[in-house]
């Protein structure tokens, strides 16, 4: 298995100490982070108004960030 070296830029917004994980690890870490942003952006969508006033955030916005794809 390969090593990264933490000379290797860290792709998808890893901080640079991912740079020791194995491929496989980083892998796992990306693919975790995007069905955290899926899952949490699937509950910003099911919040009604008044909550979303409690959250700091109009419609508009929540709309905004729902509808971001889950790799940014």
């Amino acid at each position: 298995m390969t090593r990264l070296t933490a000379s290797a830029p860290a792709p998808f917004g890893l901080p640079a100490s991912a740079g020791s994980l194995t491929a496989w690890s980083r892998a796992v870490r990306v693919l975790q982070q995007w069905s955290g942003r899926r899952r949490s952006r699937i509950a910003l969508a099911r919040l009604d108004d008044r909550l979303l006033r409690d959250a700091g955030l109009d419609a508009l916005m929540a709309e905004a960030e729902v509808a971001e794809p889950f790799w940014r």
